[in-house]
C-alpha cells in the first residue's frame, strides 16, 4: 500500500477525506475540470475547422487531423463541437458558461439531447434520472404530428384559461392528490406562496411537464419563491414567465370554495373523485427506504389507451417475440419490416401497420378471445364473475344487424347492396359480391391495401406541404376504417 502512488508522485492516501462532504466535494470540481476541458477540446476542435490553423499539418479536415492523430472519429468530434456550441460563453469560447459549471461532462451531453429551452432552466441539482426524463417526455411528445395534436379532443373546461391556467387544471386533474394539497394550500391560514412552493417543488425546485389535448406538453420550471415560475411549450419552445402571484391567483380560481377539496375536485372536473386503491407493498429495508431520492422532474399522464391501440400493440409485441423465437433474422430484413414513412417537414414519423384480422370463432384460442370480446371484456381474466352471453341475448348498447339490413348475408348476395358497401369504405370494390365470411375478410384486406397506399400518398403530400391534399386522404382513410370496423362487428356478432 505504501508503494502506490498517484501520477503526481505523491503517495496515495486513501483515507485523506475525512467526511463525505469533503470527498464530494473534491470530486465535484474534478467534473467540473472535466466538463470544462471538453468545452475547450471543442473549442480548440473549431479552430481547426474555422481556420487555416493545419495547413502545415498536410491533414485536409479536422476530421481527419482528429482521427489520425488521437483517435477521435466524426461523431466524436461532432459531439465535443456541440458541447462548446451548446453551453460555452456566447458558443464560442474556451470558456463553460457559469451556470452550467456544476454539471460535469455526463449532464452536459445527455443535455445536448434536449432544447435549449429546457436546458436552461436546468440546475446542477438535478440528477442524470431526472434529465432523462425529461428527455423521454420530449422524446414522446415529438412522436405525435402536429396533425395528430390538432385532432386531439379538447376538455371544454379547461378552454378558457390561459396558458398558465390550461397547464395548473391539467395538473390538478391528473394528480387529484396534489390537488388536495394545493386546495389546502389555498384555503389555509399559513404562507400561501411558500406552502404551495413546497407542494410543487418539495426539493426546492421542479419541472412539471403536463399534456393538454389539442395543445401538447408543456413544462412549468420552480425554481424556489425568488425566482419566477417558467412555462416552457415543448412543441414550439415558447417560453412564458409568470409571478408567484399570478400563479397562486390561477390555482385560487381552480379551488373553488366547497366542503372539502374532493367536492371541489368534482365540482371542477365534473366527475367523482378517483379513489387510490390501496396496494400492499413488501417490506424494504430502511436503510434502502433512507437513500431513495425523489424525483425533481413530475412527468405528465399518460392518456389511457383505446381498445384498438391495445390490440395493435398486443400484436406488434407478439411479432417481436416470434421473431426473437425463430432466432432473429439480419439486421437489413428487420429494417425493412419495421420501415417507417418520415415526414421530413415537421421532424416525426409515422408507423404503418396492418388492423388485425377478426379473430376466427371456430379457432380455439381465438374462440376464447371471441367470447370475452362478446361479453364486454378484453380477456378472459377481466370476465371473471361476468356471466357468459346466452344464445340469443341482446347486450344494453350492442349493435343489432337487423338495423343494418344492407349488411345481412342474404342481401350482400345481391349485386346493387354490395356496391352501396364498398361506396360507403371509400368505393374500390364495385362488383364483388359478399356471400360469407371468407368473402367478408378478402373485401377487407382489399380496403387495408387502399389505406396503405392512402397512407403513403399522404406521406408524400406532408412533404411537399399540400395540406388539402393531406386533410382530404385522412377522412378518406376514417370513412375507410369506420365502414370495415362496422362490417367487422355485425359479422362477428
Amino acid at each position: 500500500m505504501e508503494n502506490m502512488a498517484v501520477m503526481t508522485g505523491d503517495v496515495l492516501d486513501l483515507n485523506a477525506y475525512k467526511s463525505y462532504g469533503e470527498y464530494k466535494a473534491a470530486l465535484d470540481g474534478e467534473l467540473q475540470k472535466s466538463a470544462e476541458s471538453f468545452v475547450r477540446i471543442g473549442y480548440l476542435l473549431k479552430v481547426a475547422r474555422d481556420t487555416d490553423i493545419l495547413v502545415e499539418s498536410g491533414y485536409s479536415s479536422v476530421n481527419e487531423f482528429a482521427d489520425k492523430e488521437y483517435g477521435l472519429d466524426k461523431s466524436q468530434v461532432s459531439r465535443f463541437i456541440r458541447i462548446n456550441d451548446e453551453f460555452s460563453e456566447n458558443g464560442y469560447s474556451e470558456r463553460l458558461q457559469e451556470r452550467y459549471s456544476s454539471f460535469g461532462y455526463t449532464k452536459l451531453a445527455m443535455m445536448l439531447l434536449l432544447p435549449a429551452e429546457i436546458n436552461e432552466e436546468l440546475s446542477g441539482r438535478y440528477s442524470k434520472a431526472d434529465i432523462q426524463a425529461i428527455r423521454e417526455e420530449i422524446d414522446e411528445e415529438n412522436e405525435k404530428t402536429d396533425i395528430e395534436v390538432m385532432l386531439e379532443e379538447k376538455d371544454e373546461r379547461q378552454q378558457d384559461r390561459s396558458a398558465l391556467g390550461k397547464a395548473l387544471y391539467q395538473l390538478g386533474k391528473d394528480t387529484p392528490e396534489m390537488y388536495i394539497g394545493i386546495y389546502d394550500a389555498m384555503h389555509g391560514a399559513g404562507p400561501v406562496i411558500e406552502e404551495t412552493m413546497d407542494m410543487l417543488a418539495p426539493e426546492g425546485e421542479a419541472i412539471i411537464s403536463v399534456r393538454i389535448a389539442g395543445e401538447g406538453r408543456k413544462m412549468l420550471s420552480i425554481k424556489g419563491t425568488a425566482i419566477d415560475p417558467v412555462l416552457v411549450d415543448v412543441r414550439s419552445g415558447e417560453k412564458n414567465v409568470y409571478t408567484w402571484t399570478e400563479l397562486v391567483n390561477e390555482l385560487k380560481a381552480l379551488c373553488p370554495n366547497t366542503e372539502n377539496a374532493k367536492k371541489a375536485w368534482e365540482t371542477l372536473y365534473g366527475e367523482p373523485f378517483p379513489e387510490k386503491k390501496e396496494e400492499v407493498a413488501p417490506v424494504q429495508p430502511q436503510k434502502e427506504q433512507a437513500s431513495r431520492k425523489v424525483s425533481r422532474v413530475t412527468k405528465a399522464k399518460k392518456p389511457e389507451k383505446t381498445r384498438a391501440e391495445s390490440v395493435q400493440e398486443e400484436k406488434k409485441s407478439g411479432d417481436q417475440n416470434g421473431q426473437e423465437a425463430a432466432g432473429g433474422e439480419n439486421e437489413e430484413s428487420r429494417e425493412i419490416e419495421t420501415q417507417e414513412t418520415t415526414c421530413t417537414d415537421s421532424g416525426q414519423t409515422e408507423e404503418h401497420s396492418a388492423d388485425p384480422e377478426p379473430a376466427d370463432t371456430e379457432d380455439g384460442a381465438a374462440g376464447g378471445a371471441g367470447e370475452a370480446s362478446a361479453r364486454g371484456c378484453e380477456s378472459d381474466k377481466q370476465c371473471e364473475g361476468v356471466a357468459p352471453v346466452q344464445p340469443g341475448e341482446q347486450l344494453e348498447g350492442q349493435m343489432d344487424i337487423t338495423n343494418y339490413p344492407e349488411y345481412m348475408p342474404e342481401n350482400l348476395e345481391k349485386t346493387g347492396a354490395e356496391d352501396e358497401s364498398a361506396e360507403a369504405a371509400g368505393g374500390e370494390d364495385h362488383g364483388v359480391v359478399i356471400t360469407d365470411l371468407d368473402g367478408m375478410k378478402q373485401h377487407i384486406e382489399n380496403q387495408k391495401k387502399i389505406i396503405a397506399d392512402a397512407i403513403s400518398l399522404m406521406s408524400t403530400y406532408c412533404n411537399r406541404g399540400i395540406w388539402d391534399g393531406l386533410i382530404e386522404e385522412a377522412n378518406a382513410i376514417i370513412t375507410r376504417a369506420e365502414s370495415i370496423k362496422n362490417m367487422e362487428e355485425m359479422w362477428n356478432e
